[in-house]
């Protein structure tokens, strides 16, 4: 490979050659599969040590965009970018940034219920078909442990799958697991998960109508319903309130 990487300055030199890096592989001079040049001639490349070379690869590889292997035929190899790690880091924000409920809500009403008046036009009757079989699931799982961190998530995953839009798909699936890790620490009782279930079904069946209008309105009650049962959960070490979490007194 020929490279156009300039030698880096002394300050911030990590994250200069994290730039430089990521800005090639943005601009399709490395592409994904490609193996990086070996660290001892890379490091002289840019004219620093290797332990600075490795200081940048962790943040790439913390990016998803390198993968680090180990042995005979290792190396640092440019990988694409996958949902997940994109979702992760999108969720630890929201943690740390600590929206109150009425965010969530908002952003919600913003873009769940065009997702669903898309499904109502685009579901296929296989589709419909196996969201009713998530909600059956949902109702076997009383005790709500699966139903959240699994069931309830991959119902809405569905909904985004269906309408077909990647930015839309992140969006909701990084909201969806920050509101399910909020519900495990502010403990969600059994009724509110019969809530969850008896809106999930109104979803489906305005889908299943192909009623895009009374999906939509299914999805906004929904969404609803659940801002006011978080903020009625009060079983947990922690409460949700309109200004983000609060430890209970």
């Amino acid at each position: 490979m020929t490279f156009k990487f300039e030698a880096v300055k002394s300050s911030r030199i990590s994250q200069n050659i994290v730039e430089q890096i990521r800005s090639a592989i943005l601009a399709g001079e490395i592409k994904i599969g490609d193996q990086l040049p070996p660290e001892k001639d890379f490091a002289k490349h840019f004219g620093v040590s290797k332990s600075s070379l490795r200081e940048a690869y962790r943040v790439l590889e913390a990016y998803g965009l390198l993968e680090i292997r180990q042995g005979m035929s290792g190396g640092a190899f440019v990988k694409e970018v996958d949902l997940k790690t994109v979702k992760d880091a999108l969720v630890n924000y929201l943690f740390f940034q600590n929206p109150g409920l009425n965010e969530y809500t908002q952003t919600r009403i913003f873009i769940e219920p065009q997702v669903v008046r898309i499904c109502a036009e685009k579901a296929t009757p296989e589709d419909v078909e196996e969201l009713e079989q998530m909600i059956h699931a949902m109702e076997q799982e009383p005790d709500g442990k699966n139903f959240m961190s699994d069931l309830d998530s991959a119902f809405h995953k569905k909904l985004v799958e269906i309408a077909g839009n990647k930015i839309l798909s992140l969006v909701v699936e990084s909201v969806q697991t920050a509101l399910i890790n909020i519900k495990q620490i502010v403990h969600t009782d059994e009724a509110f998960l019969h809530m969850v279930c008896e809106g999930h079904k109104k979803i489906v069946t305005a889908i299943r109508k192909r009623d895009p209008e009374l999906a939509a309105l299914a999805m906004i009650d929904h969404i609803t319903d659940v801002e006011k049962g978080m903020l009625a959960s009060k079983g947990g070490s922690m409460i949700i309130t309109e200004k983000g979490l609060l430890k209970q007194k």
